[in-house]
């Protein structure tokens, strides 16, 4: 009896961890995945809780599932591109989704998609896991078929907005004033984008004032303006799956580049050398465009000119890559007036991330310029507020800016826990120089 109550003593402590134990086993057999897809648009906490079925790592040389996601605009939305690359167990293994996301979605229907579309995606790696007795999958019958899509609008899109920034202290108060209206319609042959935009910008800074004894006499309030508009319109033409042609417009007014009116006019040849399907993954462009560019000046140039129409010629060259080690981006691009070739410009920009090996990510971005097409310099220049505050364009030959980051990672590979307590702020601020 006593053998007997034993053994089932033994039974029930040892079921209990046995059925821990194959729970853990079926757990760790599950794909490793890495996702690799930008803040801006991802949740990875919410997709961390809501597909538990994988083991989700921090970095892709952990995985065994590499999840990419790529996106570009639709007009009225975003096509986002969702590639699962298969390695270790999975090798060869590799598929490719799509899913479009509306102009009304929220960032809630967004993230929703997607991880509807992460799961369809990562169903195929997971039957072959221990962990394929535990899924079940469900499907919900449409009432009746999809009637063929009608869309009223015939894919035009318009948007309007308006943005304010205040800022404000005793001594200091900043105001920016930005609005928009745009319209867009993209289609498989062709597309056109047209913008209209207003910019107003004030500084008021209060300075104390001193008599000739140097004793405080009262204050004076400095007051700094800038403002600006410009209306564009871009309209492409799909030719081949290498070739587009379209052109450009624009009509602008600038006190930062001292110009009243400014009208451009472009006529404008792309060729991609891959094809255009393929710009989610990788993109090589030539672009050539010219056309005459009329300004009036708000005050008498350094060339004694109030008025003036050039033609002006550029050509660019563009390659966006990304893939599973990273992605880069590099535009060259080379511009000039054709009444004087020494009236030019050069430059050159480029931003990059590349994970150079397990936890160690690299991660730039930046831009570089020779300028020698300065038209619109005032030949009375810029008075000492308006170079303090950067309210006028100043003449140089060059400019340039960088930001880079290296950073390093280690420890536990896993990312599957996600714990919000102490994450909610308590107030702060930022500021704009």
């Amino acid at each position: 009896m006593r053998v007997g109550s034993f053994a089932a003593a033994c039974a029930f402590a040892v079921s209990p961890l046995a059925a821990q134990d194959s729970t853990r086993s079926a757990q760790d057999s599950a794909p490793r995945v890495f996702l690799d897809c930008p803040d801006t648009f991802c949740d990875f906490d919410y997709y961390r809780t809501e597909i538990t079925f994988v083991n989700w790592v921090r970095d892709r040389q952990f995985a065994q599932v590499h999840v990419l996601v790529t996106t570009q605009s639709t007009g009225g939305g975003q096509q986002f591109t969702v590639d699962f690359i298969g390695s270790e167990r999975f090798a060869g293994a590799a598929d490719t989704l799509h899913w479009i996301s509306a102009t009304s979605d929220t960032q809630d229907d967004i993230r929703r998609g997607l991880a509807r579309t992460f799961r369809l995606g990562l169903i195929r790696f997971v039957a072959k896991t221990a962990v394929a007795p535990n899924i079940e999958i469900s499907y919900n019958a449409p009432a009746s078929a999809a009637a063929q899509v009608h869309d009223p609008w015939n894919y035009w899109v318009f948007r309007a907005q308006m943005n304010a920034n205040l800022q404000g202290e005793k001594t200091f108060k900043f105001q920016n004033w930005f609005s928009t209206l745009s319209g867009n319609r993209v289609t498989e042959a062709g597309k056109v984008r047209l913008s209209i935009n207003q910019n107003y910008n004030q500084s008021d800074f209060t300075i104390a004032t001193f008599d000739s004894l140097g004793n405080p006499s009262g204050e004076e309030v400095i007051t700094s303006i800038s403002r600006g508009y410009d209306v564009s319109a871009l309209i492409v033409r799909s030719l081949t799956t290498h070739w587009s042609a379209g052109g450009r417009g624009s009509v602008s007014s600038s006190t930062f580049l001292n110009e009243k009116l400014a009208t451009s006019v472009a006529p404008a040849i792309e060729y991609d050398a891959y094809p255009y399907s393929e710009s989610t993954r990788r993109l090589l462009t030539f672009r050539y465009e010219i056309g005459p560019k009329t300004y009036r000046y708000r005050d008498t140039t350094i060339f004694n000119r109030v008025a003036e129409t050039r033609f002006n010629q550029s050509l660019n060259v563009s390659l966006s890559v990304k893939q599973p080690w990273g992605s880069t981006g590099i535009a060259l691009e080379g511009s000039n007036y054709l009444h004087d070739f020494r009236k030019n410009r050069v430059s050159v920009f480029g931003n990059g991330e590349f994970r150079l090996y397990k936890g160690l990510s690299l991660n730039f971005v930046g831009s570089v310029a020779l300028i020698h097409d300065q038209l619109f310099l005032p030949k009375s220049g810029a008075s000492e507020q308006e170079v303090l505050l950067r309210r006028r364009q100043l003449a140089t030959s060059y400019n340039y800016f960088t930001f880079f980051g290296l950073s390093y990672t280690f420890g536990s590979k896993f990312a599957n826990i996600v714990n919000p307590r102490f994450e909610g702020g308590g107030g702060g601020f930022f500021i704009i120089q």
